[in-house]
């Protein structure tokens, strides 16, 4: 009797609804998991099984249906790991194939698609747990909050580390890693950016030696191949300091997640499918591998209070700096009363001037910060009034002084500066406001025997110099260091005394609710770079607003009403997250009328499928990128447990109204927005 002919589900790395059919040749075995290479419009492409079945699906023609091609020698995607990416796909609405394109992008599939020779199979030696690391003495006040995250985990919450910037919360995870890996537990170390990752590396390497491996998309596809390896087939326990995509890695024995820096916005994806943040990711993966999970920050994001609030997370709370002092000093420059009064030098006041002077005499490092990288963000004509604009975006162009170029940081378009006026061709453009190119020139001419750097996406575009100007200022070659929100993160520099801001109004200027929240995180992040080896530091912000609750609130933190609390009962209010989840569409194509008739359909699905609170169609602040018109829909819908089949119908109902405009008009979903 001929054997009956079996067939396979294949989930494939791309935005498809469903798995595609494929047959398996005679004799060949797979299991849900195998990697499997099969032919898709004539090209090979690299899947994984999520089913194994006697017969093809109900309505298929059998002799369309095509066979697997071959079955690369590569482990096996667990049911774990399948199951925690179709729960990615669900919650942010895209599909399980994007997820599987995030876990292993081209570069990776085609490296397990490429030939290897073929190697006999070693039998795998369980590794003993390292039998003890060398570890730091705890403070007594860490030694408390250590305590209290581990009864923490002992209720079986996610733990909210709430520490000040340099109270030692590193030490804390070193210390839970340890415990982990001492049990034959892997831990993931996760943290926002490369650049944080790359100077936390080596602290940890020096408690944790070779058991500690770095994952992030700067990284080679050999190098992250290697990691990915080590954790299929090698059981001896590992520490994983990554990125957000450093979720997707095939743990087999996770006993830890640590997200640092929990509340910063690098943690989310905004680019492409799935549009996930990684700390949320991280909060589903702990929940279904049973690991434990402490999230860490000096200025909590409001998410995780409100958890904190509504008893789902254990807060544990980090007091004092590890090697003692005062918190830095704070003072707050008008900088409208100092141009009234003459004493504002370009950017600068005299006052920041004379205090960075005597920072620097006394030995010390500066540290300056604004939110705008170019020389100017906008150039304007003054005879005209019109900005020079991008002709591919409704946004103004920012001059770059170093290549002499107008360039435009949404779509890359970018053109030789010259003064001659686009809109009125006068020679009369000219440079307004400053950003930090400006900044630097400008102390290069206040301080001509100084060692100034900058430290923006101009000058770190690779990976090399993003390193060596790090090393520079943390070992005392670079005096003053000037950059954008890069230089916010979590770096520990010993010699640096004083953070500068200027024009921290730009903060504020944010058309978002969040702009307060994000203004106060970045504000104390900043302030807790200065001073962490027991001296105390300074902060001095230059604004035109110094009476913004915000700055108030950073002057005098003993005297002004919790601003958190106050701000989430205002969320509560109106009705923004986290009391409610937000979801963001966009919808964006070249004719305008069809992105406006697009919004309309989709508005039209939403309330079919039972949501009511929808805002929009409306455009953006900037409405063309690219030669794409953009219009967006903001969705608010309820934290209940119906909240997950409305999305769901929603998803289906978008994903029809696409297909329907055959590509020409491309939709996007953000779930929770940054």
């Amino acid at each position: 009797m001929a054997q009956e002919k079996r067939y396979v589900e294949v989930l494939l790395p791309l935005k498809m609804k469903e798995p595609l059919t494929y047959r398996l040749p005679s004799g060949w075995e797979a299991d849900a998991g195998t990697w499997v290479q099969v032919p898709l419009r004539g090209h090979p492409a690299l899947g994984v099984v999520t089913e194994v079945r006697d017969s093809a699906p109900a309505g298929v023609n059998l002799s369309s249906i095509e066979p697997v091609a071959a079955l690369p020698d590569h482990p096996a995607v667990t049911p774990e790991e399948l199951s925690f990416w179709q729960s990615v796909a669900d919650y942010y609405m895209c599909t399980a194939g994007e997820v599987f394109r995030a876990a292993c992008n081209l570069g990776m599939q085609r490296a397990i698609l490429r030939p290897a020779p073929p190697r006999k199979r070693k039998e795998k030696k369980v590794q003993p747990p390292p039998a003890s690391f060398t570890l730091k003495d705890l403070s007594e006040s860490q030694q408390e909050a250590l305590g209290q995250v581990k009864e923490g985990f002992g209720s079986k919450k996610p733990v909210l580390l709430h520490g000040a910037t340099g109270s030692g919360k590193t030490e804390l995870y070193i210390h839970l890693a340890a415990e982990q890996l001492q049990a034959g537990c892997d831990v993931l170390y996760l943290v926002p950016e490369i650049a944080i990752s790359k100077q936390l590396q080596q602290r940890l390497e020096e408690v944790f030696g070779s058991a500690l491996k770095v994952y992030h998309s700067g990284n080679t596809v050999p190098q992250r191949m290697a990691v990915i390896d080590t954790l299929r087939s090698d059981s001896t326990p590992r520490i994983i300091l990554g990125t957000r995509s450093a979720v997707f890695l095939p743990f087999r024995r996770l006993g830890l997640v640590v997200v640092d820096e929990e509340h910063d916005r690098s943690y989310k994806q905004d680019d492409t499918a799935p549009r996930y943040n990684g700390r949320d990711a991280a909060l589903v993966l702990a929940a279904q591998r049973g690991a434990e999970i402490v999230l860490g920050s000096a200025t909590p994001s409001y998410e995780a209070l409100y958890n904190v609030e509504t008893r789902k997370f254990a807060k544990v709370e980090l007091a004092g700096r590890y090697h003692g002092g005062e918190d830095p000093l704070v003072e707050i420059v008008d900088t409208n009363r100092a141009r009234r009064l003459g004493n504002m030098d370009g950017s600068f006041s005299r006052k920041v001037l004379k205090e960075m002077a005597a920072t620097l005499d006394g030995g010390k490092q500066v540290m300056v910060f604004r939110s705008r990288r170019a020389y100017a963000p906008v150039v304007q004509c003054d005879a005209c009034g019109e900005p020079a604009r991008c002709p591919h975006c409704n946004v103004a162009l920012s001059y770059h002084k170093f290549n002499n170029t107008l360039a435009c940081h949404y779509c890359g378009y970018h053109r030789s500066f010259t003064m001659r006026c686009p809109s009125c061709k006068e020679p009369a453009l000219q440079e307004r406001g400053a950003g930090t190119e400006k900044l630097e020139e400008e102390l290069r001419e206040a301080f001509p025997d100084r060692v100034i750097a900058r430290f923006d996406a101009d000058t770190t575009a690779s990976k090399t110099e993003q390193e060596r100007l790090l090393r520079d200022f943390a070992e005392g070659r670079i005096d003053i260091l000037v950059g954008t929100q890069m230089i916010t993160k979590g770096f520990d520099f010993e010699r640096l005394a004083l953070v500068v801001v200027v024009s921290a109004d730009s903060l504020f200027a944010v058309p978002d609710f969040r702009s307060d929240e994000r203004a106060w995180q970045l504000l104390v992040q900043l302030m807790g770079r200065s001073g962490r080896r027991g001296e105390r530091g300074k902060i001095i912000v230059q604004t035109a607003q110094p009476e913004h609750p915000v700055l108030q609130r950073l002057l005098n933190p003993g005297q002004v009403p919790d601003r958190p609390s106050g701000l989430l009962a205002e969320r509560k209010a109106f009705s923004y997250p986290p009391y409610v989840r937000l979801i963001c569409i966009t919808v964006k194509d070249k004719y305008e009328g069809r992105v406006w008739n697009v919004c309309r359909l989709i508005s039209e699905a939403a309330g079919e499928v039972g949501i009511g609170d929808i805002a929009g169609p409306i455009s953006p602040a900037v409405d063309l990128v690219a030669g794409e018109h953009i219009a967006q829909l903001w969705i608010k819908l309820p934290r209940t447990r119906a909240l997950a089949g409305t999305k769901r119908a929603l998803h289906g109902r978008i994903d029809a109204i696409e297909r329907d405009f055959k590509g020409h008009t491309r939709i996007t979903v953000d779930v929770d927005p940054s």
